[in-house]
């Protein structure tokens, strides 16, 4: 999985790379949070927090952040990008928590880097969509930071492996049934697979 380098990031000096490291949940180390920031945006800007794919197994935070910065640059928003613990040395519940509480930093410190704790949305890809699909069922059920939105890109979602979908890419490209079901093995042992957390009845949560 390409990870893009300081050099990529800053798109010829015209975005700020700022690399920041926070407490991660407790017994757990830091997590490292890459702060991207287009030179000349306004304060107060959108804030995309982003969790990368890799089948919870690879990846780290500057893994397909490329995409999102795209966006920011477009709509003079700040990117943040958490590098999330990984299986399976780190199963359930480590990314999550990790996801989390990088979230919760960026709520608090929104107004520091630049943006606005009000217009906060979650994305991810793959891997990273489920993640961020659970950190935002998260923030409800704890009460905590109120998200604008969430962008789900080909959210990793499903562990029951029952639709033909799952199913039909088997032995295809560089993610296929197979890469899956291992990503979700590794993620869910000793932990809860994500397809039993539900949402609560009335309220909705999709890209």
């Amino acid at each position: 999985m390409f990870a893009a380098t300081d050099k990529d990031l800053t798109r010829n000096r015209t975005v700020e790379l700022q690399n920041v490291s926070i407490p991660g949940p407790a017994g757990a180390p830091e997590i490292p949070l890459p702060v991207l920031s287009p030179v000349g945006r306004a304060a107060g800007a959108p804030v995309f927090y982003y969790m990368h794919g890799g089948g919870m197994i690879i990846g780290n935070s500057r893994a397909g952040v490329a995409t999102v910065l795209d966006w920011a640059v477009d709509n003079g928003a700040v990117v943040v990008s958490v590098d999330y613990r990984l299986a399976p040395e780190r199963p359930d519940h480590a990314p999550i928590e990790d996801c989390y509480t990088g979230l919760v930093w960026t709520h608090e410190h929104a107004a520091q880097i630049g943006g606005d704790q009000n217009r906060l949305v979650v994305t991810g890809t793959s891997a990273g969509g489920g993640l961020a699909a659970g950190v935002a069922l998260l923030a409800r059920d704890r009460g905590g930071p109120r998200l604008l939105g969430q962008v789900l890109m080909c959210p990793m979602l499903d562990d029951r492996f029952v639709s033909s979908s799952s199913r039909e890419l088997d032995g295809e490209d560089i993610w296929d049934a197979t890469s899956n079901m291992t990503g979700w093995h590794t993620f869910t042992s000793g932990g809860t697979p994500a397809s039993r957390i539900s949402a609560r009845p009335g309220r909705a949560y999709s890209c």
